[in-house]
Parts: C-alpha cells; structure tokens; sequence
C-alpha cells in the first residue's frame, strides 16, 4: 500500500482503515478484537500482501464461530456442547477463541453473560434470578456468587448504584 494513493487504494481509504483499526484497539475486549483482527485482513487484502487462501479460509471460520459463539453465550451449554452445536472439535474452538480473543472460550462466554447481566440490571426492573436465567445460568445462588467475584459487587448492588448514577446523570441534566 503505498499512501501516495498511486496503488489499488487511495490515500484517504488508507487513512481511513488505519483510524478504524486504532479505534478498534482502543476499544478492546473481545469485540475490539474481533474488529481489529477484520480491519487487519482487509489492510492485508488491499495492499496484495495477502496471507494463503488456507490462512484467510481459518480466519473467516474463526470469524464465524466467534460470531456464533457470541450467539449462544446466553445459552445454558457447556463447552462440549457448545462445540457440538457448532460442528467443531473443542480443541478447535479453544485455539480459535483463544488466538482471536486472547481468552478461552468458558472466560469469554462469562465476560459476554456479566455483560449482559450488567446492561439488564442496568437498565431493567427485572428480578435477579429472571436474569441469570437469561444469562445462562439455571443457578441464581451460583450467577450472583459469580457476577459479584467478576464485577466486585453483588448484583443488587450494581443495581443500585448504576441506577443512583443514572439519576444524577438525569438530576444535572434537568438543572
């Protein structure tokens, strides 16, 4: 890629994709990752610097199931299970999280569910063991132990306090 704009891409494309990677990065987590890892496909793409069809071939399936996985991170599933429904061996769906995340695919399935977990305590009036189930998990006792070791506070608590933050936010607003 040359930034003189004299290559299949232009200048400003260029700039473009690199202000878009950036802000991925910045982003982080697993779906600032996930960006990242797209942005640098099409970066290599577009300059013809391109990695083997095999290469781009396991990206776009690692692609596929992290989007799957996503998908059903909500679910009540194991790993095995999970993989089962996605057709893959668990090996191969721990290498591909793993390579695309930087995490395994049981702490990334908890780091979607808290949250989800934390926009629906948030943002909703419903019951804590009505989330949990929503979550995932058929155990309320054991999300809220959970939720509280990952978030240091219990979920009543990030309740409370997000929705007191919540009405300050609104209370400076109306002033």
């Amino acid at each position: 890629m040359q930034l003189d704009g004299s290559s299949e891409i232009g200048l400003e494309e260029s700039l473009g994709l690199f202000v878009a990677l950036r802000e991925a990065l910045l982003t982080g987590g697993p779906q600032g990752d996930l960006d990242a890892s797209v942005l640098c496909q099409r970066v290599l793409i577009q300059t013809g610097t391109q990695p083997s069809p095999g290469a781009i071939d396991a990206r776009e399936k690692d692609t596929r199931l992290l989007s799957a996985l996503r998908e059903a991170a909500n679910l009540p599933l194991t790993l095995s299970q999970l993989a089962a429904s996605l057709k893959v061996p668990v090996p191969e769906l721990r290498h591909a999280v793993q390579s695309a995340t930087g995490v395994g695919p049981k702490e990334l399935i908890i780091q979607l569910r808290m949250q989800r977990a934390q926009s629906l305590l948030a943002d909703t009036d419903l019951p804590v063991q009505r989330i949990a189930s929503l979550t995932g998990y058929d155990d309320p006792a054991y999300f809220s132990r959970l939720f509280t070791k990952k978030t240091r506070s219990s979920p009543s608590q990030f309740r409370r306090e997000h929705r007191r933050a919540e009405r300050a936010e609104q209370h400076t607003w109306d002033v």
